[in-house]
């Protein structure tokens, strides 16, 4: 069963401005780390608080999680002057990077909130799209998605590691499984 977010828009937009004001241009945002800086941090609010951050809905993708709600949320921004993407040249290859044009407005964050998206950027702000990619895909609720399907928050709550033996043995004992 998954849980029933409501999207929050107003989150949702003031965190992709907050991540392009508090990235300095080395950063290099472009879709992929912004996609990934989205999903880590309303994954990690979910096992965390027991709620995301913003409700995005995520969907598996080829390069990682894709917030359903992101090429429109970034066209809107655009439109308003809040962020602006240009391509930009990036060790060879072209890169659509995303600088804000305001500041966010952070007012309706909690303090926990704000150390998770802090975490994500921490982790995440300076790594390649490329490194991030290939996180996306270890991680289970990418791996048990199929394309473009919804990935379920609770997939944050799986582990992939296999529990001890003496797990096993204990719970054969407990019963009675030879």
């Amino acid at each position: 069963m998954t849980a029933q977010v409501a999207f929050n828009r107003t989150k949702f937009r003031e965190l992709i401005v907050y991540f392009a004001r508090r990235l300095e241009p080395q950063a290099a945002l472009g879709r992929v780390k912004l996609a990934k800086l989205l999903m880590t941090s309303d994954f990690s609010a979910f096992a965390i608080l027991g709620r995301p951050i913003t409700g995005a809905t995520y969907e598996k993708w080829e390069f990682g999680h894709l917030p359903r709600e992101l090429l429109l949320t970034d066209r809107d921004l655009q439109a308003e002057g809040a962020i602006e993407i240009e391509t930009v040249d990036y060790y060879g290859r072209q890169l659509r990077h995303v600088t804000a044009r305001r500041d966010p407005d952070m007012s309706a964050f909690t303090e926990d909130e704000l150390g998770i998206v802090e975490s994500a950027i921490r982790a995440y702000g300076y790594a390649s799209a490329t490194f991030l990619s290939q996180l996306a895909h270890q991680e289970l609720g990418w791996i048990l998605a199929a394309d473009k399907e919804t990935i379920p928050y609770e997939s944050v709550l799986l582990e992939m590691t296999r529990p001890p033996d003496n797990v096993f043995a204990e719970f054969r004992a407990l019963h009675g499984i030879a």
